[in-house]
């Protein structure tokens, strides 16, 4: 991998999200409202001009758009993304206790899913056309079209009627304080969100396996006298890999931005509640900074998946080498 390629690859990666730091901001103050309205609710109409000026001041809400901005990017270059005006704590602690939830969330929905997946995905391919093709493909069509809040909603009820179970925002118990605990709380949210990743990689296994099914290398394969197993697994699914790899780091970024609902349904204190939390609030440093750092991971997911490209497929490292 040349020196070319990394700091193209990083100039890449900061131009992305600069680009998306532009844009969060412009669009959160571009929405009705304030941080003051938002805070004080129905109050804010009982504030004086002398108030509501002097308020603006306390939280630097009457500085130009572009000084608010470039102050907050300083910042965010000293590693300070500011403070809630909401509940007045640092944006960095904020985050820094959200952030083990969701990327425990992701990981273990992950690991349930992909296996699931990628297995189902075989099965189908290996006799495409037949009732176990078809009914393979029925239940991935269910798993996509069914929307998350509804499976999760459907999942707190059944758990509700069958086991008493209600989640509750002040009861969470983390990984390090009880392992059995921790995973009585992850595992029902982290099944609801697998349900949708298994369908996408599934479908995605099934396509790259039958293209590579078809190639000459597993005709010769076969002629060779290689198990079926053999076949399979070395030959087949290992060059169905990468478009595998791409879904895989595809949905991982997602899950890390994308479990809103999940953790508000299940009550979990991660970045998707601490996002909802600054939206409603309009709380501009928490929005910003949560939203910067999911992009920051799809960025980083994006280049991880770059890398296991050029393990899996050495061509692609000869490209690297010639750009």
């Amino acid at each position: 991998m040349s020196l070319r390629y990394l700091a193209g690859r990083v100039a890449g990666m900061a131009g992305t999200l600069l680009g998306v730091a532009v844009v969060v901001f412009v669009v959160l103050r571009a929405l009705p409202g304030d941080t003051i309205t938002a805070k004080l609710g129905t109050q804010a109409a009982t504030l004086t001009a002398e108030q509501r000026a002097a308020l603006r001041h306390f939280y630097g809400l009457d500085a130009s758009p572009v000084t608010q901005f470039f102050r907050w990017f300083g910042g965010l270059l000293r590693g300070d993304l500011g403070v809630s005006i909401d509940t007045g704590v640092p944006v960095t602690h904020l985050i820094g206790d959200a952030l083990p939830v969701t990327v425990e969330l992701a990981v273990l929905a992950m690991v349930i899913a992909v296996p699931i997946g990628v297995l189902f995905g075989m099965l189908a391919a290996s006799r495409p056309g037949g009732a176990r093709d078809f009914s393979v493909q029925g239940v991935g069509l269910l798993g996509l079209a069914l929307p998350e809040f509804v499976v999760a909603t459907v999942t707190v009820a059944w758990l509700a009627s069958a086991f008493a179970y209600s989640p509750s925002a002040g009861t969470y118990v983390s990984l390090g304080d009880s392992f059995s605990g921790n995973l009585r709380q992850m595992l029902y949210p982290a099944l609801v969100l697998a349900v949708g990743l298994a369908a996408t990689v599934m479908r995605t296994t099934r396509s790259a396996y039958l293209e590579a099914a078809g190639s000459d290398f597993v005709r010769t394969a076969r002629g060779k006298g290689l198990t079926e197993a053999r076949v399979r697994f070395r030959h087949i699914l290992h060059n169905a890999g990468i478009p595998i790899v791409t879904m895989v780091g595809i949905q991982f970024g997602y899950l890390l931005g994308g479990t809103l609902i999940v953790e508000q349904v299940f009550a979990l204190p991660g970045l998707g509640r601490l996002l909802l939390d600054g939206i409603l609030h309009q709380d501009y440093a928490i929005v910003q900074g949560v939203t910067l750092l999911v992009a920051a991971a799809f960025v980083v997911v994006n280049f991880a998946v770059d890398l296991v490209y050029r393990l899996l497929d050495p061509r692609t490292r000869s490209e690297g080498r010639r750009a």
